[in-house]
Parts: structure tokens; C-alpha cells; sequence
């Protein structure tokens, strides 16, 4: 089981595991090896001991809020119940972690149905990085003969995964260099000037600013400029409630492997930040909305990822 637990960290550090929701799928993968690793120790113990382990496991990407999220809604259920002994706990954090999948799979669901309603006949799309949900509103829509363009996604091209996805499932795709995303979004592009451009997002603000995979910013700011709609893809289960989201740096390997020098600075920042001033509109499960709905959608909705931590009630 430890070896699991530690598989499992091992693939979400180094990106493996890669795009929020299925860093927060792993993450409660995680939380119930845990549940069973500690079912032999007493109430107050397991408590303890569960939900410290359980929150440095969210912790693990700092751009990925909705793992944390995830820890939030078991950790508010919890708090809600009086619970006698160590089983009723787990089955009590079981129960919220079954909850929590579900609600993860029903807003996916409505997300694609909001996105494919974005998406006319012949539409030239333009899409950044891999995001799961951005590659399932596509695929629903390849009746419609759409042309995709996406970039490669240096330094660890996850644009592969999207090309590779899309030409399996019969979708007209190109891959684009990234430094290639502000000309194909302006008219000097000419034929090939994009209609829209549709990313996901990690993480998201109450003021709905976003954070995305680096290259996002200057595709939405090219967007603004050359009046083309930008829409970024994804669940409200994502925002980052403290409003400073942490913009993740990896490892300068991941950019060159062996310099020839090691007095070559580098900086490998893995996102970047969306303005909402930026963005046309946020496919969620609440529709296709502006960036001034996020703050009551949330309060409204998933009130509990408003705590500003996660806090149990001992």
C-alpha cells in the first residue's frame, strides 16, 4: 500500500499525472489508501494523523487548487457528523470521497454539452496545452468538420497527447509551434486566422482571472488584440479561494537536460496568468459565463471552498 501512496505522489510531482482533474482523481485515489494504511489506530489518532497526511498530499502541485478543494469538502463533511470510532470515520470520508468523484464526473458531463454549443460547421479552433475536457467538447463536435490547431507545448509537449487523441477520434488537427500562437490568431495569418481559441485552466480566481499552462497569456492577449473570442474550459471545483495563486517553477532539466554550461540561467515556469479582462467566457457546469458571475456562482454553489483552510474540528 505505501509503495501505492508513493507511485502515485511520485507521478503527480513529475507531472505524469498531468491537468487538474486528474490530479485531483489521483489525489483522492490517495486519500482513501491512507484511510485503509490507518484503520487500525483509534479515532483520535486516525484523525490526526489522516488529515495531516491528507493535506500535504494536496499540496503536492501548487497550481492544482482542486486537489485542495477536494480535501475542503471531505474536511467540511467530516466536521458536520459525530463520529464514534475509527470505521465510521473511514466510511464517513469514503462516502464524501464517492460524493466528490461523482461531482467531478456530472460537471464534466454538463461542460462538454455547454462547449459543444460554442462550436459551428468549419470552425478553425485553436487550442493550448492538453486539457481532457477542451479534448472531449472536440471530439463531440468532429460532425461538424472543424479544423484544430494546437500547439506542441514545450518543454514536455503535452500538445502530443491533444494531436494524438484528436486524429484517433477523426478530427482535422495541426500542430503549431508555440512561438506560432499570437500569428495564427491575428489577421496577418490570413486563411489561417482562427475563430476561436479554447484552453482549459487549473486554477481560477473569484474574480475569474485564471491560471493556464505558460503561453496562455499571450494567446489570450493576442485574442483581445485581433478581436478573437478566447474561452477557457473547466469546473468552478477549481477555484483558488485565497485569490494568490502560486505559479508553479520546475526544474531547468526539463528545458535542456545536459547544458554544456552551468553558468546558463534558466527559468522553466510552468503557468501563466489569464486577466479576466482577457477572457470572453469560462465553460463550466453554470453555462458559458463571464468572469463576474464566478464570485456568487461559487458562494451559491460550493460555499465551502470559501474557508480559507482546511481545518478540522477536533
Amino acid at each position: 500500500m505505501n509503495k501505492k501512496i508513493q507511485q502515485l505522489t511520485k507521478d503527480i510531482k513529475s507531472i505524469k499525472i498531468q491537468g487538474a482533474t486528474n490530479v485531483c482523481k489521483a489525489t483522492l485515489d490517495i486519500f482513501e489508501l491512507l484511510c485503509d494504511k490507518y484503520k487500525k489506530y483509534d479515532l483520535k489518532k486516525f484523525k490526526k494523523i489522516f488529515f495531516e497526511d491528507a493535506e500535504k498530499i494536496s499540496l503536492l502541485r501548487a497550481t492544482e487548487p482542486m486537489a485542495r478543494n477536494a480535501l475542503k469538502f471531505i474536511t467540511h463533511e467530516f466536521n458536520n457528523k459525530k463520529l464514534d470510532s475509527t470505521d465510521e470515520a473511514i466510511k464517513d470520508i469514503k462516502k464524501s470521497i464517492k460524493l466528490f468523484r461523482a461531482l467531478i464526473l456530472k460537471t464534466e458531463k454538463i461542460i462538454i454539452s455547454n462547449g459543444a454549443k460554442l462550436i459551428n460547421h468549419n470552425d478553425r479552433i485553436l487550442t493550448h496545452c492538453h486539457s481532457s475536457i477542451v479534448e472531449k467538447i472536440l471530439i463531440s463536435q468532429k460532425n461538424k468538420k472543424i479544423s484544430v490547431y494546437n500547439t506542441e507545448t514545450r518543454p514536455l509537449m503535452q500538445g502530443r497527447i491533444t494531436s494524438k487523441k484528436l486524429i484517433e477520434n477523426g478530427i482535422k488537427t495541426t500542430m503549431i509551434i508555440d512561438s506560432a500562437i499570437d500569428f495564427f490568431i491575428s489577421s496577418y495569418s490570413g486563411d489561417l486566422k482562427m475563430d476561436k481559441v479554447m484552453t482549459g485552466f487549473d486554477a481560477i480566481s473569484i474574480n475569474g482571472s485564471a491560471i493556464n499552462k505558460i503561453g496562455s497569456y499571450g494567446a489570450s492577449l493576442s485574442c483581445k488584440v485581433n478581436k478573437v473570442p478566447f474561452y477557457i474550459t473547466g469546473s468552478l471545483l477549481k477555484l483558488d479561494s485565497q485569490n494568490t495563486i502560486n505559479i508553479e517553477i520546475r526544474h531547468n532539466n526539463e528545458i535542456w537536460k545536459n547544458p554544456n554550461s552551468n553558468k546558463i540561467n534558466m527559468i522553466n515556469i510552468a503557468f501563466d496568468y489569464i486577466p479576466k479582462e482577457y477572457i470572453t467566457g469560462i465553460i463550466c457546469e453554470f453555462g458559458i459565463i463571464k468572469t463576474n458571475q464566478v464570485n456568487n456562482l461559487i458562494q451559491k454553489n460550493y460555499p465551502w471552498i470559501l474557508e480559507k483552510e482546511v481545518k478540522l474540528i477536533s
